[in-house]
Protein backbone atom coordinates (compact mmCIF):
# COMPACT_ATOMS: atom_id res chain seq x y z
CA UNK A 1 0.00 0.00 0.00
CA UNK A 2 2.87 2.40 0.72
CA UNK A 3 4.29 1.83 -2.75
CA UNK A 4 1.06 3.05 -4.38
CA UNK A 5 1.17 6.24 -2.30
CA UNK A 6 4.78 6.90 -3.31
CA UNK A 7 3.95 6.37 -6.99
CA UNK A 8 0.93 8.69 -6.75
CA UNK A 9 3.03 11.37 -5.05
CA UNK A 10 5.79 11.18 -7.64
CA UNK A 11 3.22 11.43 -10.45
CA UNK A 12 1.58 14.47 -8.82
CA UNK A 13 5.01 16.00 -8.36
CA UNK A 14 5.78 15.23 -12.00
CA UNK A 15 2.59 17.01 -13.09
CA UNK A 16 3.38 20.06 -10.97
CA UNK A 17 6.97 20.22 -12.23
CA UNK A 18 5.76 19.83 -15.83
CA UNK A 19 3.34 22.72 -15.36
CA UNK A 20 6.10 24.87 -13.86
CA UNK A 21 8.38 23.93 -16.76
CA UNK A 22 5.59 24.83 -19.19
CA UNK A 23 5.25 28.28 -17.62
CA UNK A 24 9.03 28.74 -17.65
CA UNK A 25 9.21 27.57 -21.28
CA UNK A 26 6.48 30.00 -22.35
CA UNK A 27 8.23 32.88 -20.58
CA UNK A 28 11.59 31.87 -22.06
CA UNK A 29 10.09 31.56 -25.55
CA UNK A 30 8.23 34.88 -25.42
CA UNK A 31 10.76 36.96 -23.44
CA UNK A 32 14.23 35.41 -23.69
CA UNK A 33 16.11 38.65 -23.06
CA UNK A 34 14.12 39.29 -19.87
CA UNK A 35 14.94 35.80 -18.56
CA UNK A 36 18.61 36.27 -19.46
CA UNK A 37 18.70 39.60 -17.62
CA UNK A 38 16.95 38.05 -14.62
CA UNK A 39 19.37 35.11 -14.49
CA UNK A 40 22.32 37.50 -14.94
CA UNK A 41 21.14 39.69 -12.08
CA UNK A 42 20.65 36.67 -9.81
CA UNK A 43 24.02 35.10 -10.70
CA UNK A 44 25.86 38.42 -10.47
CA UNK A 45 24.19 39.23 -7.16
CA UNK A 46 25.10 35.84 -5.70
CA UNK A 47 28.72 36.27 -6.78
CA UNK A 48 28.83 39.77 -5.23
CA UNK A 49 27.35 38.45 -1.97
CA UNK A 50 29.88 35.60 -1.83
CA UNK A 51 32.64 38.12 -2.55
CA UNK A 52 31.45 40.38 0.29
CA UNK A 53 31.37 37.40 2.67
CA UNK A 54 34.93 36.52 1.67
CA UNK A 55 36.10 40.07 2.34
CA UNK A 56 34.30 40.14 5.70
CA UNK A 57 35.80 36.74 6.54
CA UNK A 58 39.25 38.12 5.71
CA UNK A 59 38.82 41.04 8.10
CA UNK A 60 37.34 38.78 10.78
CA UNK A 61 40.30 36.39 10.51
CA UNK A 62 42.72 39.33 10.56
CA UNK A 63 41.09 40.84 13.63
CA UNK A 64 40.64 37.59 15.62
CA UNK A 65 43.83 35.75 14.83
CA UNK A 66 45.97 38.65 13.72
CA UNK A 67 46.82 36.66 10.55
CA UNK A 68 46.65 38.03 7.04
CA UNK A 69 45.04 35.43 4.81
CA UNK A 70 45.02 37.51 1.61
CA UNK A 71 43.61 34.85 -0.68
CA UNK A 72 40.12 35.42 0.80
CA UNK A 73 40.44 39.15 0.23
CA UNK A 74 41.66 38.74 -3.36
CA UNK A 75 39.06 36.06 -4.12
CA UNK A 76 36.32 38.28 -2.67
CA UNK A 77 37.36 41.26 -4.78
CA UNK A 78 37.53 39.09 -7.93
CA UNK A 79 34.05 37.68 -7.23
CA UNK A 80 32.58 41.14 -6.73
CA UNK A 81 34.15 42.41 -9.97
CA UNK A 82 32.98 39.32 -11.88
CA UNK A 83 29.48 39.61 -10.38
CA UNK A 84 29.23 43.28 -11.35
CA UNK A 85 30.48 42.40 -14.85
CA UNK A 86 27.72 39.80 -15.23
CA UNK A 87 25.08 42.24 -13.99
CA UNK A 88 26.22 45.16 -16.14
CA UNK A 89 26.95 43.20 -19.32
CA UNK A 90 24.19 40.58 -19.40
CA UNK A 91 23.46 41.31 -23.07
CA UNK A 92 27.13 40.67 -23.86
CA UNK A 93 26.73 37.15 -22.42
CA UNK A 94 23.84 36.41 -24.81
CA UNK A 95 25.80 37.82 -27.74
CA UNK A 96 28.84 35.73 -26.83
CA UNK A 97 26.79 32.53 -26.59
CA UNK A 98 25.07 33.33 -29.89
CA UNK A 99 28.32 34.07 -31.70
CA UNK A 100 30.04 30.97 -30.36
CA UNK A 101 27.14 28.67 -31.36
CA UNK A 102 26.73 30.35 -34.76
CA UNK A 103 30.48 30.27 -35.37
CA UNK A 104 30.63 26.59 -34.52
CA UNK A 105 27.79 25.80 -36.95
CA UNK A 106 29.51 27.85 -39.69
CA UNK A 107 32.79 26.06 -38.99
CA UNK A 108 31.05 22.68 -39.23
CA UNK A 109 29.42 23.75 -42.50
CA UNK A 110 32.76 24.79 -43.97
CA UNK A 111 34.34 21.47 -42.95
CA UNK A 112 31.42 19.61 -44.56
CA UNK A 113 31.82 21.74 -47.70
CA UNK A 114 35.51 20.85 -47.94
CA UNK A 115 34.66 17.16 -47.44
CA UNK A 116 31.94 17.37 -50.11
CA UNK A 117 34.31 18.97 -52.60
CA UNK A 118 36.75 16.12 -52.05
CA UNK A 119 34.11 13.47 -52.91
CA UNK A 120 33.53 14.25 -56.59
CA UNK A 121 33.44 10.59 -57.66
CA UNK A 122 30.06 9.85 -56.05
CA UNK A 123 27.52 12.37 -57.37
CA UNK A 124 24.85 11.60 -54.73
CA UNK A 125 27.31 11.96 -51.83
CA UNK A 126 28.75 15.10 -53.41
CA UNK A 127 25.37 16.79 -53.93
CA UNK A 128 23.97 15.81 -50.53
CA UNK A 129 27.19 16.94 -48.82
CA UNK A 130 27.11 20.20 -50.75
CA UNK A 131 23.47 20.90 -49.84
CA UNK A 132 24.01 20.01 -46.18
CA UNK A 133 27.13 22.16 -45.92
CA UNK A 134 25.42 25.16 -47.51
CA UNK A 135 22.41 24.75 -45.20
CA UNK A 136 24.73 24.53 -42.18
CA UNK A 137 26.54 27.71 -43.19
CA UNK A 138 23.24 29.56 -43.69
CA UNK A 139 21.93 28.28 -40.33
CA UNK A 140 25.18 29.30 -38.65
CA UNK A 141 24.87 32.86 -39.93
CA UNK A 142 21.22 32.93 -38.90
CA UNK A 143 22.05 31.77 -35.35
CA UNK A 144 24.94 34.24 -35.11
CA UNK A 145 22.89 37.20 -36.33
CA UNK A 146 19.44 36.50 -34.82
CA UNK A 147 19.23 37.69 -31.23
CA UNK A 148 17.71 35.42 -28.58
CA UNK A 149 17.19 32.59 -31.06
CA UNK A 150 18.97 30.05 -28.88
CA UNK A 151 17.03 30.94 -25.74
CA UNK A 152 13.73 30.96 -27.68
CA UNK A 153 14.56 27.53 -29.08
CA UNK A 154 15.34 26.20 -25.61
CA UNK A 155 12.02 27.66 -24.43
CA UNK A 156 10.24 25.92 -27.31
CA UNK A 157 11.81 22.57 -26.40
CA UNK A 158 10.86 23.06 -22.74
CA UNK A 159 7.26 23.77 -23.84
CA UNK A 160 7.20 20.62 -25.99
CA UNK A 161 8.68 18.53 -23.18
CA UNK A 162 6.13 19.86 -20.70
CA UNK A 163 3.17 19.25 -22.99
CA UNK A 164 4.34 15.69 -23.71
CA UNK A 165 4.87 15.04 -20.00
CA UNK A 166 1.42 16.42 -19.09
CA UNK A 167 -0.23 14.37 -21.86
CA UNK A 168 1.66 11.31 -20.61
CA UNK A 169 0.46 11.98 -17.09
CA UNK A 170 -3.16 12.32 -18.20
CA UNK A 171 -2.97 9.13 -20.28
CA UNK A 172 -1.33 7.29 -17.39
CA UNK A 173 -4.12 8.40 -15.05
CA UNK A 174 -6.75 7.45 -17.60
CA UNK A 175 -5.49 3.89 -18.03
Amino acid sequence: MKNITVIKYSNDTSLISSMLFLIFGIILFTNPSGILNFISYIAGGILCIIGIFNILSYYKTLKKLNIEYKSKLIFGIILIIFGLFIILFSSLIETTIRLICGGWIIYTGIIRLIEALNIKENKIAFLSGLVISILLIICGFYVALKTNLILSTIGLFIILYSILDIVGFVLYKKF
